[in-house]
């Protein structure tokens, strides 16, 4: 079915008169610009990670964003904890599996917590997605140890991992997959955003290079997708017109950057602002959400 995307052009509205209070457990890296973007779109975080208080944060929010950029000793604790208590509240659980499959460590501590925690939405790259979608898998079917999963560079996707016309429906097909394995909103960011949940699909084709040029693009738009998620009952539906707002916001800012002559910091500013003023741009369209 189509959407129908002047039915969502009040989403931005709804997000601020709804103000929902973020619950992010995410990594230091990013924390402020993340807390940012949830205050320009017009919701209220709140960063709390200290296992005496965190079920209790847990449940004052209305969205809970679980982060694993930098895991420390007790990342793996508080968040199966306020998960847990997300879940049991019927509260949504974002989740950005970062950098799943760089290390041992890293993956397992995202294994454990896919076991105690249900996903609401599950926001990640490519590569991010498709070694999470192997993980679960194994998991699953009880596969041999011996077993070697496709690995991602780091926190960015990996050259076979980069979304391209010639590929797309590759990656439709473990974001789909993974959606029904989780019963979450996939939302696989790359040159062109797949959001899938079950069987529903949607390219986004908003967005420009130069969001990957600062630090923290990924983090700030799950920031981005806890408000809508809090704000809107149509999950799959905020989520995708979310991804799609969140990359109008870069182009709009590239094109500020570019008029001023700035670089990368500009962008950032713009970038910021444009979040901010996203109920007045949208209304001048320029969405591009399509079917596969």
């Amino acid at each position: 079915m189509e959407m129908n995307l002047e039915d969502y052009t009040a989403l931005p509205q709804t997000v601020r008169e709804k103000h929902p209070l973020i619950h992010c457990i995410t990594n230091y890296v990013t924390a402020k610009d993340v807390a940012n973007v949830v205050l320009a779109c017009g919701g209220s975080p709140i960063m709390a990670d200290h296992p005496a208080e965190v079920k209790e944060m847990t449940r004052l929010s209305d969205c809970l964003l679980l982060n694993i950029g930098t895991p420390r000793e007790s990342t793996l604790d508080v968040m199966i904890a306020a998960g847990m208590e997300a879940n049991r509240l019927g509260i949504p659980v974002i989740l950005d599996p970062v950098g799943i499959g760089s290390t041992p460590f890293r993956t397992e501590l995202i294994q454990e917590l896919v076991k105690k925690v249900v996903p609401t939405v599950v926001r990640g790259n490519a590569s991010e997605i498709r070694t999470l979608l192997s993980n679960v898998t194994r998991q699953l079917v009880n596969e041999s140890a011996n077993h070697t999963s496709h690995l991602p560079r780091g926190v960015d996707a990996s050259g076979e991992d980069q979304i391209t016309e010639d590929n797309v429906s590759s990656f439709i097909e473990a974001a789909n997959l993974l959606s029904h394995i989780t019963s979450a909103v996939v939302v696989m960011t790359g040159a062109t955003d797949i959001v899938a949940y079950h069987d529903q699909i949607r390219l986004v084709k908003n967005g420009c290079p130069e969001m990957s040029g600062i630090t923290g693009s990924g983090c700030m738009l799950d920031g981005f997708l806890a408000a809508y998620a809090a704000s809107s009952a149509k999950l799959f539906e905020a989520m995708t017109v979310a991804t799609a707002i969140y990359g109008l916001c870069g182009e709009n800012a590239n094109q500020k950057t570019k008029e001023c002559g700035g670089g990368s910091g500009s962008f950032h500013r713009y970038f910021m602002d444009e979040i901010n003023l996203s109920s007045h741009s949208l209304q001048k369209g320029g969405l591009r959400i399509e079917l596969p």
